[in-house]
């Protein structure tokens, strides 16, 4: 990713995390670089229809903060300690001679350190991240579809008809919001179909959040409550939505870390 672009990312990330707005000067002192610099950047954003320019700083737009898909690397260094809990732990659900499904989120790219210690794997993903994880790692097979890159999260979409056709035992899952009416959703019409795919070939299916993703929807559904095996999650997950899913059946672990 180029030095603008990630500085950018970067604009929308402190945005999203300081409610919508910010001045030139935060933003200048925040990311090290000069309120001319910042300004540029604002004026790019503005024009991508991203943020609104206003008096001495911006404003995301309404559309964009809720659903704004930031970097894999920006995410990746999002509650890294959470998302390492939860990595860990999902692991343990994972024996030698699975077959496991992994999404491109990053939370599902937490469980990487984990699974390479195991003795014989077969991973289906179409993350990039993940796939090139296991270069070094010879007795865990990797299957990747086909189609095109999404550079934004790093990821194979556009042809969920090039999976293998093959039986897994589970499947680990992000999601960008879990919610009480829109169930487990994302912001990518081609990221859902991809991960719909890969979900229908797995026994069972674990979604793998950290605790800011309670309470939030985005615009694209790819499973219900209903259709969830496990949530794991870290601590700090809001104690209404958690027991709404567990009364609906669907196991929730909160994993202290974050």
């Amino acid at each position: 990713m180029s030095t603008i672009k990630r500085r950018h990312q970067n604009i929308i990330d402190l945005l999203r995390q300081e409610g919508g707005r910010l001045s030139v000067q935060a933003l200048s002192e925040r990311l090290g670089v000069s309120a001319v610099t910042i300004r540029q950047d604002l004026r790019a954003l503005a024009a991508a229809d991203v943020l609104e320019r206003v008096y001495g700083g911006a404003v995301l737009r309404p559309s964009t903060l809720m659903s704004v898909e930031l970097s894999f690397e920006v995410r990746q260094g999002e509650a890294r300690k959470a998302k390492d809990a939860v990595g860990r732990f999902a692991a343990q659900l994972v024996k030698d001679g699975y077959g496991i499904a992994m999404d491109g989120s990053t939370s599902v790219y937490a469980l990487v350190p984990y699974l390479k210690q195991m003795n014989t794997l077969t991973i289906v993903t179409n993350s990039l991240m993940v796939a090139q994880s296991f270069r070094d790692t010879p007795r865990i097979k990797v299957l990747i579809p086909a189609g095109r890159i999404r550079g934004e999260s790093a990821t194979i979409v556009g042809n969920p008809d090039s999976l293998p056709d093959i039986n897994l035992s589970v499947g680990f899952f992000g999601a960008w919001g879990v919610s009480l009416d829109g169930g487990f959703s994302d912001v990518d019409p081609d990221e859902v179909a991809m991960r719909q795919a890969m979900f229908r070939r797995c026994f069972r299916s674990v979604v793998v959040v950290d605790a800011r993703k309670w309470g939030e929807t985005a615009p694209y559904t790819y499973a219900q409550p209903q259709e969830v095996s496990r949530i794991i999650s870290n601590t700090g997950a809001p104690p209404d939505i958690v027991e709404h899913y567990r009364a609906l059946g669907v196991t929730v672990d909160l994993v202290p870390g974050g």
